[in-house]
């Protein structure tokens, strides 16, 4: 499958519908639509992205990183409606974040949600420290990666 993708805010049309079928999503998952973990108000263009990804101009994955520490990013609001789309994203969104400097990224999952965690761990992320508000977070499992540089 051939995809394309395109940076944009999280006030994009693709972006904010893909993130809300996300939290429809989680929130049937897990009883928690994850909304309190992603702020686009907190967004910053120097140091955060937002990605839209496309297969024949439909809008079919979307994820986004945010700046955690100078040298770290984190993933937020990572969401795939064709197999293939995800891992074309968390390619993309890593690239990104090379390019902007990021050495290592993190992430927060539910532990319940199976089918993230096991996605992560096969594109090379495993568990770290809790960070944040995921410290005393027993439903949370924190992974991370070390990025190409």
């Amino acid at each position: 499958m051939q995809f394309t993708y395109r940076e944009t805010t999280p006030s994009d049309k693709d972006f904010s519908n893909l993130v809300a079928e996300l939290s429809s999503e989680l929130r049937a998952l897990t009883s928690d639509s994850g909304e309190n973990s992603f702020h686009a108000d907190s967004f910053s263009l120097d140091t955060d992205i937002c990605l839209v990804i496309y297969q024949s101009e439909k809008a079919v994955a979307c994820g986004s990183f945010r700046k955690h520490d100078s040298d770290t990013c984190e993933l937020k609001r990572m969401y795939s409606k064709y197999r293939g789309a995800g891992s074309y994203l968390i390619t993309q969104l890593e690239s990104c974040a090379v390019i902007k400097g990021y050495k290592r990224s993190v992430l927060s999952t539910r532990k319940v949600n199976d089918n993230a965690v096991c996605f992560y761990e096969r594109h090379g992320y495993s568990k770290v420290s809790a960070y944040g508000k995921y410290v005393h977070a027993s439903k949370s499992v924190c992974l991370g990666k070390s990025l190409a540089t």
